[in-house]
């Protein structure tokens, strides 16, 4: 009986996963979680899984080898031998008729191996399809490293014979990451759409982060602001437009805005 339920929680699980990859492809929030370039990729593959499924599905059905007839029979023999066995005990002991240890023992695995899987599924069921999709949170960035070069094939930017207003935060910031400072910036008008970090010292940052495969691998690139020139409230997560130029403060070369827009999250929220 525990293999027939270890089947067929495998193949519970198996379809939580493929629902909620097809679900996020069709409502467009896979991005949310893996590369634009790979969403067609997944999703050619869950279509393969789910054709694989089904077959699995039909051969359980059918009592497959090893499945529910071959497996009930066999742990029917040795339930009967058993208790034959426990039978011929009790007659040599005077017709008492007791429980094997070893029997109670393996009903009380068996019950609790079920619970177990029967609560995986249900774990799975309600991370998978019942929360909402979401974004690497600001709480993680807080303790996340700040990255200081684009990396993979990103090419790094150049001031020289660039609008600076195209630029994004991951730009901006491995410009920063290599040295420069605001008197090698002035006159560069930055245009920036980040999320707000606020460190426990005050200091703000505006970053956004950036996907190569999936999250798994995500990098976050921040730019310092001026925490003064924020609207006063503005909390870590809240998505903004920043405009401004980089000036040196106290040594540091920091954003410093002309304007800030409170926007909502992009439909894109992760740098590609």
């Amino acid at each position: 009986m525990s293999d027939v339920l270890s089947r067929w929680a495998g193949l519970a699980l198996c379809a939580v996963g493929l629902i909620a990859t097809l679900a996020l492809a069709v409502t467009g929030d896979l991005t949310l979680y893996i590369h634009p370039r790979y969403v067609l990729f997944t999703v050619v593959l869950s279509v393969l899984g789910a054709g694989l499924f089904l077959a699995s599905v039909w051969y359980a059905a059918a009592g497959g080898r090893g499945g529910t007839e071959d497996g009930h029979d066999h742990d029917h023999t040795h339930e009967h031998q058993n208790d034959h066995q426990h039978d011929h005990g009790a007659h040599a002991h005077g017709g008492r008729a007791e429980r094997h240890p070893s029997h109670l023992w393996r009903t009380v695995r068996g019950r609790a191996a079920a619970t177990g899987l029967a609560a995986l599924v249900v774990a799975a069921t309600v991370a998978l399809l019942v929360v909402p999709p979401a974004t690497l949170s600001a709480e993680r960035a807080l303790t996340t490293a700040t990255a200081a070069d684009g990396g993979g094939d990103v090419p790094r930017p150049a001031l020289l014979g660039s609008d600076p207003t195209g630029f994004s935060v991951r730009d901006w910031a491995t410009i920063l990451g290599g040295g420069a400072t605001a008197d090698d910036l002035v006159g560069q008008q930055a245009d920036i759409t980040a999320f707000v970090l606020v460190g426990d010292d005050g200091s703000a940052r505006l970053g956004r982060y950036a996907v190569t495969c999936c999250t798994v691998d995500a990098q976050l690139f921040a730019v310092p602001v001026v925490a003064a020139d924020l609207p006063d409230g503005l909390a870590s997560g809240s998505w903004v437009r920043v405009t401004g130029t980089f000036a040196d403060v106290a040594g540091a070369t920091l954003l410093h805005p002309d304007a800030v827009e409170v926007v909502e999250e992009p439909d894109d929220p992760y740098l590609s």
